[in-house]
């Protein structure tokens, strides 16, 4: 079997031409149109022409087949028992018929005797009466008033009372018990109802399918028997109601009532599809009832007496004795299959049928019920196009429409005319009429329209067939077990059954229809090679041919027989070819309307005449075949408005000019009507009620199942290639279409004949490739629905979500078998998720499901389910090795079954159980079946190519399928995250070891089940696996985790993460760990680079300055090379991270002025932004600010050699430190810690540390300050300054002997300053070196004779010359 599932697409074009098939056959022209009535808009006649009767040899053209439409099935007489009781008859007999139960029934006098009619036996009797039996009647209880092992009531009258019996059955169980003749028939002895009948004779009983009952009175009343279960306050439990005897009746006095015209009612029949009740009077009147829904509800329509049905009927036909048209003696109800407008036909003595309806003629009736083949659906229709009246009306009394005439009235009859009709049945078009001929013989007459259904007006055939005995009654046989959905095929396939009871027995014969009048050909023709045969064909149409060739080519019962492989062969033979039908104008449009249809005229299709004509009319000759205008098929694919997507599969595969149209061959027609009757009766059906109970039983499946399997077998063997294939040229007497293409296609040229041809046939082939894929469709979908039917449906709907529910509800039996593939599921789902919630064997079922139904539930749908019952199983392992068994066995099925499984349940399951390597392996043997040829893989390692759509699709469909190992992480991610306790629950836990050690235990097999999950995933060669691996550690900050990683494909997945996102310093800071961990350290020191170097707010100046570090950490590995390249690069990294050292000194000045100066603000969060060069930290953030010790820091990184430049900074820095507030010890203090400071930085730098230039500065503000005498020298020399230096610097001011001092206030400071540098110099000089220590002595002692030479030449100097003299005693010592 195929199992490639059926393309919605596909099933919607199938579906498109069934309904569009479905539609014309339902509008064909019904009994109001082949009358005449419906065209003519007035009562019409018929049956005085040759052509209204015709024998089924003009099927055929020839006498020699014998063809029969009546035959005898059984024939039995009655059972000698009954027999022996007619000996001892007094004075009254009955006989009539059960054909609900199989039986037939006789009373004499006051017993009645029923039995088995098909093999005389069985026999029940009931003798409980007194009285003469003058009527019985057989109905089937109303549902809920008697207990369920009644099946019927049988009613018996009395001319004083009506009796009510029970009828029960042996099995009360068998639900065709109430039918089955094997079963035994009981009558109960108490009755259940006894009424009386106020001495009116009751005449005659008849029930409805509802169960009411009601009864004919000799008095013309119609009666009705209203039962119930109980009796009310208000009633008795039982109660005879008279419907003809109005309030007008209680008021007219007793004694006039004997002057009026009492007609007993001999006959009722009921239209139960209608609510409509038929009254017979012994003097031929005839009423009409709306019955409605109960007693309250019914009312009368109308009478029509003899007189007026012959006066009418005398004006439709004036050329025929008048008394043809009285004394009615039957009358039959026409169902809605028989006319949706004609409800009644009655039959007179001399076989004159007249039809009547509830419905008055008026111009609505004038519109055609039927619309043309050549009446394109879904185009725009014209507003003068005829409509079908709808019955919504209200029946309003009872007129006659048509008189048809028996045969023998026509010019050139065969056959007698019949008389003295005494009995009628009607069935499908098939009238029955029983004329007694003889005096102890009478006479079946058969008068069908069924061999001639495609006729465009009413044609019939005649048969005869002589009985044994006198007719008492006639009855249609109904089938034992109706079903709820009625099957035309079986219909077609299957004759009506008629029984008579004569008084010599029952005698059962069948009403042959088309399907066995093609079998009898074929039997005596012995194969569809002959010119009969083709005849059959052109006379039915192809069309209707071929599907009558189908129902013999698919019956159960004629399967391998010569007659199915005939019936094949004439389908395939007379079934025609496609082509185009070209449209050149409008008069060529006439044309084709008018000729459609054979140029071979065959005998007896002729022209038809106007219906109202009341005198025979000789035949007109052959003047054209009406009958044929129906056949033509149209393309719902071509013709019908398509979607969108249809109309463009149209034109790919139709390259044709707009105004031709395809016809398709009658095979393709003929096989998709055939699919649209056998599917009619559940097309629209809504699949469950609202309990959500199943619209169709199990039988009622099973006999759909039956005729689509047979279909699909027959669309096997014969391949869509075999029907649709030309094997020769279409002839004229062959198809009638061929003719017509042939002539409207004569100015074409060969070639484009020939291509139009070909494009025809293909397009036949893809519309019965969609035929077949439906078909095949169809049988898994009943066949779910059948076994769904046998698991408690409604049960198993309850289990559904409520938006399923409701969309099940909403679902027809055509949503489910073209569009809703999804309900399908859903049931299949529920009926699995049944077992398992029973922990019960899905084997059995699973089994069924993927036989019956492989594309509804794959292979793939039973390995699911299948290792999902196992894995429910492996939950209840005790054994660890068996648990192991049972996972590997489920992995095994599901990797066998890949890709197309529900990977996402599967995986979910496989987690439940802790089989976390089968989520791992069943993701990557998806992916790799998914993509063989590793087209993904080749578009991932390609750098992923915009242009490369097919390996980008491939790339995602991978990743798609990875997605479940990062599931499958996030799963026991969570279960570990869920372990970890919050603080609170941490100091609880804290108090108890035990639970402590748990948690720790939980935490650690949680981390080492990650680890072993991206071990084995790394393992595998796809990239993209370990890609999934690395984002998700990534996403998770498991950084630490991912770094322990070694594979190659760790480095170029970061290097990806980095290109695609430059500005996420996360992974660029993984991708450096990375180069630094696998030995990559130049590789690293340029990451390390180009991060510090980044412009990002999340990059902090700290951050910047420690990635310079690690970076020339990095360069200076021994693993680096010593090559010209690394050497600059070290340098060029230590020169970055030098200036980077002052920007962060230049931050530290700036964060001060942050809280008064915005500008400052918004310069602190520049420096953290990015690295800045030494020129833009002096002119952007430095000089503006006035940060002098940062612009002293910058000149002496920068090397700048400007000694007025470094001055004048050093003098800013001491005038700030001095300018502050506070006393001159605090500003002393405050100034010579910041020298102090700035002597460790710059004390070694030579240009940007001008000594002498700080000494005078220094000194000076002593002076200012008034500081103590040798302040700066001693601060000075405490900073370990080069004392030689000092002396030098000391000795050059005082040989200058500036005014400075003077203007300060003391003229004497540096005299004093001097005094103190050379006291402390020989307090420590036993620290200077031995080898400077004269030199740096001769030195002081030139500073000592200076000052004293100054003090000289002033007044006032002694204590200074004093101190100066002991200054060089002490030096003298020294140097002795």
């Amino acid at each position: 079997m195929n199992t490639t599932p059926s393309p919605p697409d596909v099933l919607q074009t199938a579906g498109n031409m069934l309904e569009c098939h479905d539609f014309r056959d339902r509008h064909k022209p019904e009994l109001l149109e082949l009358t005449g009535v419906s065209q003519h808009g007035r009562a019409t006649m018929s049956g005085l022409n040759d052509y209204d009767y015709q024998t089924l040899a003009q099927l055929t053209s020839g006498d020699s087949h014998n063809l029969q439409q009546l035959r005898t099935l059984t024939k039995s007489g009655i059972p000698n028992e009954i027999l022996e009781h007619f000996k001892h008859i007094k004075c009254h007999c009955v006989m009539g018929l059960f054909p609900e139960i199989g039986r037939a029934w006789l009373t004499i006098d006051s017993d009645i005797y029923i039995w088995t009619y098909e093999q005389a036996r069985d026999v029940a009797y009931y003798d409980g009466l007194s009285h003469l039996i003058v009527s019985v009647g057989l109905v089937k209880p109303r549902p809920g008033v008697l207990i369920n092992d009644v099946k019927y009531l049988l009613l018996l009258t009395t001319p004083i009372e009506v009796i009510v019996l029970g009828v029960t059955f042996d099995d009360q169980n068998d639900p065709q018990a109430a039918v089955a003749e094997a079963n035994g028939m009981h009558l109960m002895n108490k009755p259940l109802f006894v009424l009386a009948t106020d001495n009116i004779a009751i005449n005659v009983i008849q029930g409805s399918d509802d169960g009411r009952i009601f009864l004919g009175g000799r008095d013309g009343c119609l009666y009705e028997i209203d039962y119930h279960s109980e009796s009310s306050w208000f009633g008795k439990r039982c109660k005879k109601i008279n419907h003809s005897q109005g309030l007008v009746s209680y008021i007219v006095p007793s004694f006039l009532k004997v002057f009026s015209e009492v007609d007993p009612i001999e006959k009722i029949v009921i239209d139960n599809s209608r609510k409509l009740l038929y009254v017979l009077t012994e003097k031929s009147s005839i009423e009409a009832w709306h019955i409605g829904a109960n007693f309250t509800n019914v009312r009368r329509l109308g009478r029509i007496t003899q007189n007026d049905i012959a006066s009418q009927a005398i004006n439709l036909i004036k050329t025929v004795d008048p008394s043809i048209f009285k004394c009615v003696k039957a009358i039959c109800p026409l169902s809605r299959e028989d006319s949706n407008f004609l409800h009644l036909v009655a039959v007179t003595q001399c076989g004159v049928r007249l039809y009547f309806s509830t419905s008055r003629l008026n111009g609505q009736q004038q519109q055609f019920n039927y619309i043309p083949d050549n009446y394109n659906v879904g185009q725009p229709t014209n507003n003068s196009m005829p409509t079908m009246q709808t019955e919504s009306e209200t029946p309003k009394g009872l007129f006659l429409l048509h008189v048809r005439l028996p045969p023998g009235y026509t010019p050139n009859a065969t056959t007698n005319k019949p008389k003295q009709v005494h009995a009628a049945h009607h069935s499908e078009g098939t009238m029955l009429m029983i004329t007694t001929q003889q005096q102890e013989q009478d006479l079946l007459w058969s008068v069908s329209s069924a061999p001639f259904s495609n006729f465009s007006y009413l044609v019939e055939s005649t048969a005869l067939e002589g009985l044994d005995g006198i007719v008492w009654s006639l009855a249609e046989l109904k089938d034992s077990i109706v079903p709820s959905v009625t099957s035309m095929l079986h219909n077609y396939r299957t004759p009506r059954r008629v029984v008579l009871l004569t008084n010599q027995g029952t005698h059962i014969v069948e009403l042959l229809k088309a399907a066995h009048l093609l079998q009898q050909l074929l039997l005596s023709c012995k194969g569809p090679h002959h010119e009969s045969v083709k005849m059959f064909f052109q006379t039915q149409t192809e069309r209707e041919a071929c599907v009558t060739a189908l129902l013999l080519a698919t019956s159960n019962q004629l399967c391998g027989s010569d007659i199915a492989l005939w019936a094949t062969q004439a389908f395939m033979l007379y079934g025609g070819e496609p082509c185009f039908q070209h449209y050149m104008n409008a008069s060529n449009r006439n044309m084709h309307n008018n000729t459609m249809g054979s140029t071979t005229i065959v005998p007896g299709r002729e022209r038809m005449p106007p219906m109202y004509m009341s005198t025979p009319m000789p035949n007109t000759g052959n003047s054209g075949a009406m009958g044929t205008q129906y056949t033509q098929p149209i393309s719902p694919i071509s013709v019908a408005q398509p979607t969108q997507q249809q109309q463009q599969h149209q034109h790919s595969a139709l390259p044709v000019a707009d105004s031709s149209l395809i016809i398709y061959s009658a095979k393709h027609d003929g096989l998709y009507l055939f699919v649209s009757r056998m599917l009619r009766s559940v097309w629209k059906l809504h699949c469950v009620d609202e309990n959500l109970s199943s619209r169709l039983t199990s039988n009622d499946c099973s006999i759909l199942l039956i005729e689509l399997r047979a279909l699909r077998n027959f669309l096997e063997k014969h391949s869509v290639h075999d029907l649709s294939a030309s094997r020769r040229m279409p002839y004229d007497t062959h198809l009638g279409r061929s003719s017509t293409v042939l002539m409207n296609n004569s100015q074409m040229p060969m070639n484009e004949h020939r291509n139009l041809t070909e494009q025809a046939q293909i397009e036949e082939k893809r519309s019965l490739s969609a035929l077949n894929q439906f078909i095949k469709h169809a049988c898994e979908v009943m066949s779910l629905w059948s076994i769904l039917n046998d698991h408690q449906f409604q049960l198993l709907c309850q289990q559904l979500s409520p938006e399923h529910q409701k969309m099940l509800r909403c679902c027809t039996f055509r949503d489910l078998l073209i569009t809703r593939s999804e309900v399908c599921a859903f049931l299949i789902i529920a009926l699995i998720n049944l077992y398992l919630k029973d922990k019960a064997d899905v084997t059995e079922v699973s089994d069924n499901l993927r036989e019956l139904c492989p594309n509804l539930y794959r292979h793939e749908d039973e390995v699911t389910y299948k290792a999902t019952e196992i894995l429910m199983s492996v939950k209840n392992c005790q054994s660890a090795q068996e648990k192991e068994q049972k996972l590997c066995t489920t992995l095994q099925m599901c990797l066998d079954a890949a890709p197309t499984l529900p990977l996402h349940s599967i995986c979910q399951q496989f987690i439940s159980v802790d089989f976390y390597e089968g989520v791992v392996e069943l993701s990557a043997t998806c992916a790799s079946k998914m993509d063989p040829e590793e087209i993904g893989i080749h578009y991932y390692n390609n750098n992923e190519p915009a242009e490369d759509r097919e390996g980008y699709t491939c790339f995602v469909t991978r990743m798609n399928y990875y997605k479940e190992v990062q599931l499958m992480l996030d799963c026991i991610y969570h279960s570990l995250a869920s372990s970890r306790p919050d603080q609170d629950q941490s100091r609880t836990i804290m108090l108890n070891c035990d639970s402590t050690q748990d948690h720790h235990d939980i935490e650690n097999r949680s981390k080492q089940t990650i680890k072993k999950i991206t071990n084995q995933a790394l393992r595998l060669k796809d990239p993209l696996m370990h890609v999934t691996i690395y984002e998700w550690l990534l996403s998770h900050d498991m950084n630490s985790e991912l770094l322990e990683l070694v594979q190659p494909s760790l480095g170029e997945f970061l290097r990806r993460s980095v290109s695609r996102n430059p500005e996420n310093v996360k992974l660029i800071d993984l991708l450096w760990k990375y180069y630094e961990k696998n030995g990559h350290h130049s590789q690293a020191a340029q990451i390390l680079d180009n991060l510090a170097m980044t412009r990002s707010e999340n990059i902090s100046l700290d951050v910047r300055i420690d990635y310079l570090v690690r970076a020339v950490m990095c360069m200076r590995n021994e693993t680096v090379g010593s090559s010209i390249t690394n050497g600059i690069f070290l340098k060029e990294l230590e020169d970055k991270l030098e200036i980077a050292r002052v920007q962060k000194s230049v931050l530290g000045a700036m964060h001060p002025l942050a809280n008064s100066n915005p500008e400052a603000r918004q310069a602190i969060k520049e420096l953290n932004l990015a690295l800045y060069d030494i020129t833009q930290l002096y002119q952007n953030f430095a000089d503006p600010f006035d940060l002098w010790e940062c612009q002293l820091s910058i000149l002496n990184c920068s090397n700048h050699n400007d000694p007025l430049l470094i001055e004048s900074v050093w003098g800013n820095i001491i005038n700030s430190a001095v300018d502050t507030p506070g006393s001159a010890h605090e500003r002393s203090i405050q100034l010579f810690t910041k020298i102090e400071l700035l002597v460790r930085e710059f004390g070694e730098s030579g240009p940007c540390f001008p000594f002498a230039f700080l000494i005078r500065e220094l000194e000076i503000k002593a002076c200012q300050l008034h500081l103590p005498e040798g302040t700066v020298p001693e601060k000075l020399f405490a900073m370990k300054l080069d004392v030689e230096l000092l002396l030098e610097y000391y000795s050059r001011m005082i040989s200058m002997n500036e005014r400075i001092w003077a203007n300060e206030g003391n003229e004497w400071h540096l005299i004093q300053s001097a005094i103190r540098v050379v006291t402390l110099l020989a307090d420590n000089a036993q620290a200077i070196w031995y080898r400077s220590k004269r030199r740096i002595l001769g030195k002081a002692q030139d500073i000592v004779a200076a000052c004293l030479n100054i003090c000289y030449q002033k007044p006032d100097t002694n204590r200074l010359q004093h101190s100066l003299k002991e200054l060089q005693c002490r030096l003298q010592r020294l140097l002795g």
